[in-house]
């Protein structure tokens, strides 16, 4: 006799990039275990693979998680864990670098314990500059987030945080959308990577850091909490940023 199969309720969210409302289940025991198998690794590509396995399944492949943008998939996972797990999230934090002088039993081994909601957490976009930068009065590039697997092409973590300067200008030809002259459009796809790369170098080093500029000004998955002194009660706001702050 089959034994009987456990319903899961579906949810929805909004891809913050975009926009795009995608709607998911909760992950499951079996996708737990991977997850687990891959934290317990301590390696960051093998966690990014973890959430990226966890998303498609859970997404039955609706989302094409290559596509997504590194606080994209960070913000997904984040909300998917809260529908799977639960939705406080109890964390252990070391005592800020910049906050050993509020009391005389103050150390830098303090650690502070709270519960966050993971409904509260969020991604602002609110600050990202326009992807479409004008390199003159006629001619500009229409830019686009990175990918995840463009990322890690580059750096050993999820958002870039370590990629040297030397592979920033890599980066950015892999994230050009279209160039346009006038009314013409160039699409990169149509381009070589050779003439994408004469372009750039043809920039004055003032249109070069606007490009800069939009990527610097990429959101990342971050809250706000009031760290609480152990000893003395005073409270320091402290800024919770990346996935591995949630998580690590």
């Amino acid at each position: 006799m089959a034994l009987p199969k456990v319903s899961t309720p579906t949810y929805e969210l909004k891809i913050p990039s975009t926009g795009k409302k995608v709607s998911y289940r909760p992950f499951l025991v079996k996708e737990e275990k991977t997850l687990l198998t891959a934290v317990e690794s301590g390696d960051s590509l093998s966690m990014t693979k973890a959430m990226q396995d966890i998303i498609t399944s859970c997404t039955e492949g609706a989302v094409k998680v290559k596509d997504l943008s590194p606080f994209d998939l960070e913000y997904f996972f984040l909300q998917l864990r809260g529908r799977s797990v639960g939705e406080s999230l109890a964390l252990r934090t070391p005592r800020p670098t910049n906050f050993t002088d509020c009391c005389k039993e103050a150390t830098e081994d303090d650690i502070c314990e709270f519960n966050i909601d993971i409904n509260d957490v969020s991604v602002d976009t609110s600050k990202v500059k326009s992807p479409e930068i004008p390199i003159t009065d006629d001619i500009g590039v229409k830019l686009l987030f990175p990918q995840i697997e463009t990322v890690q092409k580059y750096s050993s973590g999820i958002e870039g945080e370590d990629i040297k300067s030397e592979n920033i200008f890599k980066l950015i030809t892999e994230c050009i959308d279209y160039i346009w002259d006038g009314d013409e459009i160039y699409k990169a796809k149509d381009s070589t990577k050779k003439e994408l790369n004469e372009f750039l170098d043809s920039l004055s080093s003032g249109q070069f850091n606007k490009i800069k500029e939009f990527f610097e000004s990429m959101p990342r998955l971050s809250h706000d909490v009031d760290w609480t002194c152990p000893k003395c009660e005073k409270s320091k706001t402290l800024t919770l940023t990346g996935i591995d702050a949630f998580f690590g």
